[in-house]
């Protein structure tokens, strides 16, 4: 694997800004407390929003590895 290619570099960036992105819907899920009730609240907040995320970044992933 070749770590300097564009490629891998526009890997890094899109992974950057998917952590940037997903902050977002998190911070609502913490702020309205959704499954507030449950003592893994944390585990499925994190689940939710990996599974958003799948959503928003499969078309880019696709481009990244098509390459």
């Amino acid at each position: 694997m070749d770590y300097l290619s564009l490629q891998f570099l526009i890997y890094l960036g899109r992974w950057i800004l998917s952590a940037v992105v997903m902050a977002f819907p998190l911070a609502l899920l913490i702020k309205y407390k959704c499954c507030a009730n449950s003592k893994y609240m944390e585990y499925i907040h994190l689940v939710l929003v990996q599974i958003a995320g799948s959503f928003i970044f499969y078309n880019l992933d696709y481009y990244i590895f098509k390459g």
